[in-house]
């Protein structure tokens, strides 16, 4: 990995996994990695993007933050939190790129990414559906899958459900190889867990 790149991942280390999701910015980095191995794109918009994209929960009280797992809260509500979470991670991530002075041109568009990476209704390039891709990615991962039935009161099996629906539905993934890893990945969450699957 480029000395840049682990620059920013430690100027970011403060800001990361703040909503009980330990890992989330590891993990979703790795599958970063993985889809630029499989996609060409162009790494030194996604690696950055991809570091950088939740540091923005940070900022924001622990209400907040977990307000989107609320089955009461409203659409409006969850929504204002999603824009107050990228606004602030675009505030927090332009400090960081400029601090390690990051490409000009490359900071815009990376920080375009994290503005609507969570509310954006379609992808801009391929390196924000990339980044896109592997931020939804962790939801099949074993921690993320771990994470997110708890947080949203569900079933194991609810989730599983929940995951396999999303994973041919249009719009949901960008590219045919994270459709390919999630496949993967929720084979082996029912392995692990529910055979009946």
């Amino acid at each position: 990995m480029k000395k840049v790149y682990k620059e920013i991942w430690e100027l970011a280390r403060p800001f990361q996994d703040y909503r009980d999701d330990k890992g989330h910015a590891k993990i979703t980095s790795n599958f970063a990695l993985k889809l630029l191995q499989m996609e060409k794109a162009r790494k030194d918009v996604v690696i950055p993007a991809i570091i950088l994209h939740d540091i923005g929960w940070s900022q924001l009280s622990k209400k907040e933050r977990f307000l989107i797992f609320d089955k009461k809260a409203t659409k409006e509500d969850k929504e204002k939190v999603r824009m107050k979470h990228q606004k602030e991670g675009v505030r927090l991530a332009k400090q960081i790129l400029q601090q390690v002075n990051y490409d000009k041109n490359l900071i815009k568009e990376i920080l375009k990414i994290i503005s609507q990476h969570d509310t954006g209704k379609r992808f801009l390039s391929k390196e924000d559906g990339l980044v896109k891709d592997a931020d939804k990615l962790w939801r099949f991962s074993r921690p993320g899958f771990n994470a997110d039935f708890k947080r949203f009161k569900i079933t194991p099996e609810q989730n599983y459900r929940m995951l396999k629906s999303c994973i041919d539905q249009k719009g949901f993934f960008f590219s045919e190889s994270a459709k390919k890893i999630a496949r993967e990945e929720l084979k082996k969450r029912g392995k692990e867990n529910y055979e009946k699957f």
